[in-house]
């Protein structure tokens, strides 16, 4: 029986075997990953890549639907030639999470999603199924609201969160963020309410 026809065949969910660092370079736990968030996004990249500006726009996507509290994680997957500018690298991103320069789970990611150019953004839900495996087209077509699109692929499950709480798990700085803080809390509808 081939692959193809055997319905047994379940995506490898090779977050089970992942060691992810946040912007202070702590281990992010994963069960921690499975209760916060529905989709993972993969970003394929490294020093000084950034087309169009597309690396950019994301950064400030990101961090701008995290203060509304969308489930979803980025995790930076290093393509650098060096530690030194994957580290370089990673600092000047968003405030999202990575994998380590010499992460053995890197090359088997690459592989096993193609990516064969670089920036790439693969979208996966947590099982490993994949939501987009052109995320990059879909940033360009659509925007920010390239996400929604991705998030409508299964409805949201996590609980509501308060940023406060949570923070510690991401660095301090959120510098792409560009809403404005002096608009009243109630205009978002925000699920992390300020303490």
């Amino acid at each position: 029986m081939t692959a193809d026809l055997d319905p047994m065949l379940k995506p490898y969910k090779w977050l089970n075997e992942a060691t992810i660092y946040n912007k202070r370079n702590e281990q992010v736990p994963i069960s921690w990953i499975l209760d916060n968030a529905d989709l993972l996004v993969l970003l394929f990249n490294s020093k000084g890549v950034d087309i169009n500006g597309i690396v950019t726009k994301f950064c400030e996507i990101y961090e701008n639907v995290k203060y509304v509290n969308l489930p979803i994680e980025v995790i930076y997957v290093p393509m650098d030639d060096t530690e030194a500018d994957a580290i370089a690298s990673y600092e000047s991103q968003a405030n999202w999470f990575t994998l380590k320069f010499d992460d053995p789970l890197v090359p088997v990611l690459k592989y096993m999603y193609e990516v064969t150019c670089i920036p790439h953004l693969i979208v996966v839900n947590l099982d490993g199924t994949i939501v987009s495996s052109h995320a990059i087209f879909d940033l360009v077509e659509y925007g920010k609201n390239a996400v929604i699109t991705w998030l409508s692929t299964s409805a949201s499950i996590k609980s509501h969160r308060k940023l406060s709480r949570e923070s510690s798990m991401y660095g301090e700085n959120w510098v792409y963020m560009n809403v404005d803080p002096t608009r009243n809390v109630s205009d978002y509808q925000r699920k992390f309410p300020k303490d």
